[in-house]
């Protein structure tokens, strides 16, 4: 009798959890794997020098990410922030060397998934 009752609470628990695995994975793939030249379209080369025009590059980033997150997540944010790599100072201008893009998507009432990504435009000495 006991066991009438507790295995359709294992089942929803299963459920659950697998609902919440599914989210996050669906999470993983579209934010660690976002493709690269959508980075790119928001750089502008001023003179020799490219930087990162904030306007351009919020507008891009947040087009793919209202695309793709609100299949995993009804509530999120999507917040920038601007800096210089020389000392690591808040860029206050419209031409930036790096930017900090912190995502925060609710997931379900006890899980938040939390990601924060670094984008910085550095010299390459490989051409």
């Amino acid at each position: 009798m006991i066991l009438m009752l507790i295995s359709p609470l294992i089942g929803l628990v299963s459920l659950q959890y697998f609902a919440l695995n599914y989210s996050i994975q669906g999470l993983n793939r579209a934010i660690l794997f976002t493709p690269i030249e959508i980075m790119y379209k928001g750089v502008v080369s001023l003179g020799d020098k490219p930087r990162i025009s904030r306007d351009d590059f919020e507008y891009i980033v947040l087009s793919y990410y209202d695309n793709i997150i609100p299949r995993y997540s009804k509530e999120y944010t999507v917040d920038f922030y601007y800096y210089n790599l020389s000392d690591q100072s808040m860029c206050l201008t419209d031409n930036c060397e790096g930017v900090e893009i912190t995502i925060n998507c609710k997931l379900n009432i006890t899980y938040n998934y939390y990601r924060v990504m670094y984008y910085e435009l550095k010299e390459s000495n490989n051409g």
